[in-house]
């Protein structure tokens, strides 16, 4: 009797022990998969034309926090149907995106989701929720990869400029001849020769140089000073300026006088009758001259004939 209750207690601590252990793995597994009993949890359908890799478990995204997860994935008419299981709902707005994102170089995706601008109206929850096209970075590094193992081999052939400073003899025997041009310039400019050079090195250039800049401050001081004709022109008390502004008022009293016609020399200006007496009067004056001309010779041989007697 007493070994058929030890055997009994045996049973029942090692039943006690199995459900601890049972009941630690499900609190585990619920804490594990982040699934919680007590809290709500929203379903939502996205559908994607292509998902790069996506598996079921990968997490989601909202403002760079983990909001849930992917539940299943499978193919409906040349799409693929996402289904995911989100701990808060979505307010999607015109302009949203929904995309496979990479989750590292190692491998990994996840979904991000951007609801769109906040002053944008929103959606309606019965519509169809569409995905963004994910983009592949392997494939995107290998094709720029390609692009660069395509631009060495053009430089490589020598096409291009680049490729052409890199392949081209003559370009680099230009580039030599032109620095043992620009060397004899040196040389030749060190030893005093040429325009240059004798600017550098002869010293009577520095002398005139010196010179001229002398009578230049001269000639400035003299226009402050107000001395001479410009530097009358330019003094600060402004009595030239004044006069040829006076002067210049006067002309223009005199033009404005003449063009209204005023003075002997403004009815010369303007009256036409005046005119066309002048003019008579000059033709007469011409006629006048014209007749004493010819009368000269007749008066010249009358003056001798009766001048004998």
């Amino acid at each position: 009797m007493n070994k058929f209750r030890h055997e009994v207690s045996i049973e029942i601590l090692v039943g006690l022990f199995m459900f601890t252990v049972l009941i630690a793995l499900g609190i585990f597994t619920v804490v594990l998969s982040h699934d919680s009993i007590w809290k709500k949890s929203y379903e939502y359908e996205f559908v994607f034309t292509e998902v790069s890799g996506l598996r079921e478990g990968d997490n989601i995204y909202l403002r760079g926090m983990s909001i849930g997860r992917v539940n299943q994935t499978s193919l409906h008419n040349n799409n693929v149907s996402v289904f995911v299981t989100l701990d808060v709902p979505l307010n999607l707005r015109n302009g949203y995106t929904i995309e496979v994102v990479n989750a590292s170089m190692l491998g990994g995706k996840f979904l991000k989701i951007y609801e769109g601008p906040e002053n944008a109206p929103a959606l309606s929850q019965n519509i169809t929720i569409l995905g963004s096209a994910p983009v592949d970075v392997i494939e995107e590094l290998s094709e720029a990869v390609n692009g660069l193992q395509e631009m060495i081999n053009a430089v490589s052939e020598g096409q291009g400029t680049l490729g052409k400073l890199l392949n081209d003899d003559s370009i680099y025997n230009d580039f030599v001849e032109i620095s043992q041009d620009v060397k004899l310039i040196v040389k030749g400019v060190e030893a005093g020769e040429g325009t240059i050079g004798k600017l550098l090195k002869d010293e009577a250039v520095y002398t005139n140089a010196s010179v001229v800049i002398a009578n230049l401050r001269e000639i400035s001081e003299r226009l402050e000073s107000g001395e001479g004709t410009l530097g009358k022109l330019m003094a600060k008390d402004g009595e030239v300026y004044a006069d040829i502004s006076t002067s210049i008022a006067s002309v223009r009293s005199i033009a404005e006088s003449i063009n209204a016609g005023e003075g002997t020399l403004g009815k010369l200006v303007r009256d036409a009758k005046l005119y066309d007496e002048t003019a008579l009067l000059v033709e007469d004056v011409r006629a006048a001259v014209d007749d004493l001309r010819e009368a000269s010779p007749i008066t010249s041989f009358g003056s001798v004939m009766f001048g004998a007697f």
